[in-house]
């Protein structure tokens, strides 16, 4: 039984794929029609011991006050899809009052790749090994942030905190890294966290992954197609790179019944992102290399590590004390694929275990795991509700 229903997994998804490969082909007029989106230029800043790391940067908002000062949101990727992913939220964010800067991870396209060493604690390391590849990891990207705001003179937060400063957000697996940089705050320079203690207004957690945040076991009815054995290995990836932008229709998640969610197929009731992207633009946005090896180590190896950050960053009073202006919010579309209502679930609990005060929830109706680009006017929208 177990293969039948392995086999039809396989069956609905090469064909979800085989129409994603018809409607986003090259040819399609209607499909170019629709990828007019702005281009954005990648730039590259220097972290120290000999690491860069690229960014795309939509400016400074040019209708700012010094009353009401633009707030600064670094953005952290996910998996196989990186920073010019978020493109069009380049676009819109200067409308919002905010300058939006995607960071793009070590290993991806423009960013220093990491050492055959660091792999290596990856996949073999020690505990210790592990959770000082997080610390290393996160001080490249807080020492990006001071830098960042240094260069480029980022307004400080008003005195009522509802402008200026800077917020981090982590999408997908990215949030396993916005997470760290918090959690580790207390080991950055002392300028570093003063920066931090002074600057840092929010997190905002979108979609995080339960193998983002350690929170397993995962339901038994999990699926990807990175873990489907009848699809060849090395379609796995690509296929969950289309996969993954799908709509899916999903019975009452606050039940937090695992039963009511849509774990394979994906619906019909609206197209997949992927279908609003051109060829080149989905190239130019994914790199399967790091998603099949430094990230599927982090998944597979560093899940304890991950939890223990997570639960310091959110709910360590002494973390939490470190970073005082920050508020914490986790946003979550109903018609996401099911890993990130599970982990919404596991928030949830989480939450209401430490007081129910830590972490602000946001449900998005019929939002998928990719609302910044199929909807980017709302996730600016609920970026800057996370403000506040």
């Amino acid at each position: 039984m177990a293969s039948i229903s392995i086999t039809l997994r396989s069956f609905f998804l090469l064909q979800f794929v085989f129409f994603l490969g018809l409607v986003a082909g090259p040819s399609s007029a209607w499909a170019s029609s629709l990828h007019r989106v702005p281009r954005v230029t990648t730039s590259k800043l220097s972290v120290g011991n000999g690491v860069d790391l690229a960014f795309i940067d939509s400016g400074a908002p040019t209708s700012y006050s010094k009353s009401t000062p633009y707030t600064t949101i670094f953005a952290i990727h996910g998996e196989g899809y990186y920073s010019p992913v978020f493109q069009k939220i380049v676009a819109y964010a200067p409308l919002a009052n905010i300058r939006f800067v995607a960071v793009t991870r070590r290993d991806y396209n423009g960013s220093t790749a990491l050492t055959t060493d660091q792999i290596n604690v990856l996949a073999s390391g020690t505990d210790a090994q592990k959770a000082s590849y997080l610390v290393d990891r996160s001080t490249e990207i807080a020492t990006f942030i001071d830098t960042f705001v240094t260069k480029n003179s980022i307004p400080a937060p008003t005195s009522n905190g509802k402008y200026g400063g800077f917020a981090i957000l982590g999408w997908s697996l990215g949030n396993a890294f916005a997470i760290s940089t918090v959690s580790n705050v207390q080991s950055y320079s002392s300028a570093i966290q003063t920066r931090f203690s002074t600057y840092l207004r929010a997190l905002i957690l979108q979609e995080p992954p339960s193998v983002a945040i350690g929170t397993g076991p995962l339901p038994p009815q999990t699926y990807t197609p990175q873990i489907d054995t009848s699809i060849p290995a090395e379609l796995q990836q690509p296929a969950f790179i289309q996969w993954i932008t799908a709509y899916f229709d999903h019975g009452d998640i606050s039940s937090k019944d695992p039963n009511v969610l849509s774990y394979v197929l994906p619906s019909i009731s609206r197209p997949p992102s992927v279908f609003n992207m051109s060829v080149a633009q989905l190239a130019g946005m994914t790199n399967n290399g790091p998603a099949n090896g430094s990230d599927g180590l982090l998944i597979a190896n560093v899940q304890a590590q991950l939890l223990a950050s997570y639960k310091k960053a959110l709910y360590d009073n002494a973390t939490r004390a470190a970073v005082p202006k920050m508020k914490v919010t986790e946003i979550v579309g109903d018609a996401t694929a099911e890993f990130g209502i599970v982990a919404y679930w596991s928030m949830l609990d989480d939450n209401a275990a430490a007081g129910g005060n830590k972490v602000q929830f946001k449900v998005l109706h019929g939002a998928n795991h990719f609302v910044h680009w199929d909807n980017p006017e709302i996730a600016i929208a609920t970026y800057a509700a996370s403000l506040q």
